[in-house]
């Protein structure tokens, strides 16, 4: 009851609120299932899924640039007949999928998803955390959960019964425990240079110093190669190996079995993608700017806000008459079809970067919060809090993407690697040049810091 009675009722509504966090990773994979196939499409010079549609009416058939397309997959995945096979171990091969997938709901706990709230609430000063867990051990946190997941492809393997299954689940859990010790080590350099275990404190050093990927670069590529290897995508997915395993250890599962499987893989892409922009690109962190001087001039810093969101608005408007451009030159026979339903794209994104615009000009002269200092400690209205957290999600979410980006380009670029080129990569390369790195970051934090 004390802990209780000591929060107010903006403390505890925040603090549920922050909840909601959990699901990013869910909402992530509406986003990047879409963007892989059109990203393979892209890279493979081919058009992407293009073809299921919703009719409306006047603009006839959406298909929403193939997100149709998944919405129809995700739909069958869901209505399929979940079969197990004969002689499995039935209660470990249904609990086997949900296990990544859980483990979705609890990584993101520990990100620091904006920079600490601190202001006046009815003449109290109130300080609320950017994560759902402010922890000393919030990157331990991270790992633990993380390793869990590879118990979810171990007992796949084994209780599916089949020795195929079981080669894949031997491959991806060696394959993951290799690959987490090379995390582990090539993250320790940014961790000894900011002196914590707290991501808030790793961003807030990266916010007075220098981003992660200029004090470690090394470290950032070690811990990139080995993130892209511990999700088991490609070129590292030696736990599928078609032409022997076919599906290595989710070979003998099904309709939404194979599904969970499908999104925790696309889930983990996420966390990996917020945790290296957290550690190496400075995490919610503006760019150039810091937090406080976004309190000061808020008004100002919302309306640069909606500006580069009018601006992405108007790039995708671009994109949008350069496609019908094109189509109109065209002899296809759908095109007519095609450019009715570019009329609402356009309608939509005319909509949105007249309404940013409006929305920045109105930030830019009407929207000056005041700020003070409270025993050395700057202290905003409740206004200027929230601006400021917005703002740094949505910093932190584009940085992610870009992350993204790269688990797509890699897996449509490179081939897929042999199991003993990959282990060889881990134990022989990459594990000795984290360890270097550790080792020369030690001693020069020893050298410049003197203690």
């Amino acid at each position: 009851m004390d802990i209780i009675e000591s929060k107010t009722w903006i403390e505890w509504a925040i603090t549920i609120a922050k909840f909601a966090f959990c699901f990013v990773p869910v909402l992530y994979i509406l986003l990047l299932i879409p963007m892989e196939r059109r990203g393979a499409g892209f890279m493979q010079d081919r058009q992407g899924p293009n073809r299921s549609y919703i009719k409306i009416p006047y603009f006839g058939k959406l298909r929403a640039f193939g997100y149709v397309q998944n919405m129809c997959d995700g739909t069958k995945l869901f209505f399929k007949e979940m079969f197990a096979p004969a002689g499995v171990n039935k209660l470990l091969y249904y609990v086997a999928p949900a296990i990544p997938f859980a483990i979705v709901f609890l990584s993101p706990c520990v990100i620091p998803w904006f920079g600490p709230m601190i202001f006046d609430w009815g003449g109290e000063t109130v300080s609320i955390a950017g994560s759902i867990i402010d922890s000393d051990v919030g990157v331990l946190l991270l790992f633990g959960f993380s390793s869990i997941s590879a118990y979810g492809a171990m007992l796949a393997g084994w209780a599916s019964k089949s020795k195929y299954s079981f080669l894949g689940a031997l491959r991806t859990s060696s394959m993951t425990i290799s690959y987490e010790v090379c995390l582990g080590l090539s993250l320790m350099g940014i961790l000894l240079l900011a002196g914590s275990f707290n991501l808030t404190d790793i961003v807030q050093w990266q916010e007075n110093h220098v981003w992660g990927i200029v004090a470690q670069p090394v470290a950032f590529f070690c811990f990139l190669i080995a993130s892209i290897a511990e999700t088991g995508r490609a070129p590292f997915d030696v736990a599928e190996g078609e032409p022997e395993l076919v599906a290595g250890y989710h070979t003998e599962y099904g309709a939404m079995q194979f599904g969970l499987f499908y999104m925790g893989e696309y889930s983990h892409i996420c966390i990996n993608s917020f945790l290296i922009a957290t550690l190496f690109l400075g995490g919610y962190a503006v760019p150039f700017v810091t937090t406080e001087t976004l309190q000061e001039h808020m008004g100002g810093s919302l309306a640069v806000l909606c500006g580069v969101l009018a601006f992405i608005a108007l790039a995708f408007l671009h994109m949008i008459y350069r496609y019908s451009r094109k189509l109109k030159a065209t002899n296809l026979t759908h095109r007519f079809e095609v450019l009715q339903e570019y009329k609402l794209y356009k309608i939509v994104a005319w909509v949105a970067t007249a309404a940013f615009i409006a929305l920045g000009v109105a930030a830019w002269f009407f929207y000056n919060p005041e700020n003070f200092v409270v025993n050395g400690l700057a202290v905003g209205s409740f206004a200027t809090a929230v601006g400021t957290a917005l703002i740094h999600l949505l910093v932190l979410v584009a940085k992610s993407l870009i992350f993204c980006w790269v688990w797509i380009w890699v897996r449509w670029t490179l081939p897929r690697f042999r199991y003993d080129h990959v282990m060889h990569l881990g134990w022989k390369i990459i594990l000795n040049i984290a360890l270097i790195n550790l080792v020369v970051t030690a001693v020069v934090a020893k050298l410049l810091g003197g203690n």
